[in-house]
């Protein structure tokens, strides 16, 4: 089972993107780091029921490692207010993301095992997205996606950006 597992990213959420990008990067010297504001979803569900759920990010690299960090825009439930109550100043880690083949079966036997999914939806750019609640296991919770093309060109982006980095320039948008 472990062969199935690629995993992505340790995720972040933090009052300001673009605040915790620049200290991360300025600390470990990870970066560059690129922000996406207001993320599109085709649909999204939030433990089962529709939502509205706008967030902002700012992904970026360092060593290996993706970096994401992740802060919502309006009020309302949502899985970052899972880990971190709305108003708080403090960050968290609020996933760890893996690239699997199956992530719907994947999330099903995490659902069968107790946890279930907290959220559920499709990006505007056609990746499906599910978030498995393992507070209570890990202390955070766990994205799953399929390694589609599109996944794949935006991870191989930042990390291509990322090497042979100066420093310069630590805080992007992300275009494509």
């Amino acid at each position: 089972m472990l062969s199935e597992f690629s995993t992505c990213q340790i995720a972040y959420v933090v009052p300001d993107v673009r605040v915790a990008a620049a200290r991360h990067a300025a600390l470990f010297g990870s970066g560059p780091f690129f922000t996406v504001e207001n993320i599109e979803f085709s649909w999204v569900k939030y433990r089962g029921q529709p939502t509205d759920w706008d967030h902002t990010i700012a992904i970026g690299q360092w060593g290996d490692i993706g970096i994401e960090f992740m802060q919502q825009n309006n009020a309302g439930p949502s899985v970052l207010l899972d880990v971190t109550p709305e108003g708080s100043t403090r960050g968290a880690v609020h996933h760890m993301a893996y690239m699997v083949p199956d992530p719907a079966g994947m999330a099903a036997r995490f659902a069968e095992a107790g946890y279930p999914l907290a959220l559920h939806g499709a990006l505007g750019n056609g990746i499906e997205v599910f978030m498995v609640d393992t507070l209570d296991l890990y202390g955070h919770m766990i994205e799953l996606y399929e390694p589609t093309p599109a996944l794949l060109a935006i991870h191989g982006y930042v990390r291509d950006q990322s090497i042979g980095w100066d420093g310069t320039d630590p805080i992007r948008t992300l275009t494509f």
